[in-house]
């Protein structure tokens, strides 16, 4: 059984912080208008895939579904 610091790992910590980073950037160009919602869904999975956060085994793949 995994301990809890083995899986808060300082990397996994980091991860998560720059998806959430992303994501609001993402947010923020979405509601400026600067990016269509497909263009959000696209960003949402690729910062998922890159970044890892800490809980990317239980969150959505994308946002389609």
């Amino acid at each position: 059984m995994k301990t809890l610091d083995s899986y808060y790992t300082e990397e996994r910590i980091q991860g998560e912080l720059h998806f959430c980073l992303a994501l609001e950037i993402a947010r923020s160009m979405l509601s400026c208008g600067l990016i269509s919602l497909e263009e959000y869904k696209e960003l949402y999975t690729i910062n998922l895939e890159t970044f890892s956060p800490l809980f990317a085994e239980i969150m959505p793949k994308s946002l389609d579904k």
